[in-house]
């Protein structure tokens, strides 16, 4: 169902979103890798999701797997914060209202049973053009895994 969710998402204009990314990718070249790193998970977002570092750092220290945070880890955090402000600024506001835009247009066209994933992905995406720095790419079942053990955490199980 992923795959073919992804082939139906790029067909129906994921690989324009993808173009957006790369674009703003290649502006952003100094720190192109992880901004095309977004780019591939806009153009085949099903099947995997988007979990914030902090929420990945409690997971490992929730299940023993507690690495010592470096400074480099500690730098990468507060880059991180700086690079959201000024994406935001400039690119993360145009491609969170075009995940907007898209996902209304997938809603007029609800009737057609293949767009109403897309509205969901395009929810999802919202978040990563927003504030794409300091977010993880991982597998669905990964993710489910990581807030499954962060929740049993939280209510004490």
């Amino acid at each position: 169902m992923k795959l073919i969710g992804n082939i139906v998402w790029f067909i129906l204009g994921g690989w324009l979103v993808f173009i957006g990314y790369t674009l703003a990718a290649i502006v952003f070249f100094p720190i192109f890798i992880p901004l095309f790193r977004l780019a591939r998970f806009a153009a085949w977002p099903f099947g995997r999701q988007v979990i914030s570092r902090s929420r990945l750092a409690r997971y490992r220290e929730v299940s023993r797997k507690a690495l010592p945070i470096s400074r480099a880890e500690q730098a990468a955090a507060t880059l991180g914060t700086g690079l959201n402000i000024l994406w935001i600024l400039t690119f993360g506001w145009i491609l969170a209202l075009i995940h907007l835009l898209s996902s209304i247009a997938n809603l007029m066209l609800f009737w057609l049973i293949v767009t109403i994933p897309n509205i969901v992905a395009h929810w999802k995406l919202m978040r990563v053009a927003v504030a794409p720095f300091n977010l993880v790419v991982i597998p669905s079942e990964i993710a489910e895994e990581i807030e499954l053990t962060l929740e049993k955490e939280r209510l004490g199980l």
